[in-house]
């Protein structure tokens, strides 16, 4: 009797595992990780060597490289952005290319 119970035709089994995949709730996107101060540093960098415009738009563009690198910048402001320039042009890792620091 159990060899009855153990067998399961296989157009039963097909339906309930297909019903089953459309029953359970499907997977989370794995989250991109957020930068840190190192990628933030190699991204501003980046963006200096490379960009020209006004200096309104340079946060806008390191947001851009971090994005294309695969970083969440949802957590990234402005203000962290430029607070990482400064202290780049103060230590002299880079120079002053936008012309926005008053000097000293």
């Amino acid at each position: 009797m159990s060899d009855e119970l153990d067998y399961v035709p296989e157009d039963v089994l097909k339906e309930v595992l297909e019903a089953e995949r459309e029953i359970l709730p499907r997977r989370r996107r794995r989250m991109k990780p957020y930068p840190s101060s190192r990628d933030l540093v190699e991204a501003v960098v980046e963006a200096v060597r490379s960009f020209s415009g006004h200096p309104d738009g340079f946060p806008e563009y390191v947001l851009r490289i971090l994005e294309e690198k695969g970083f969440e910048t949802r957590h990234v402001t402005i203000k962290r952005i430029w607070r990482t320039y400064e202290a780049l042009v103060r230590r002299g890792v880079i120079g002053d290319r936008l012309g926005v620091l008053e000097p000293e």
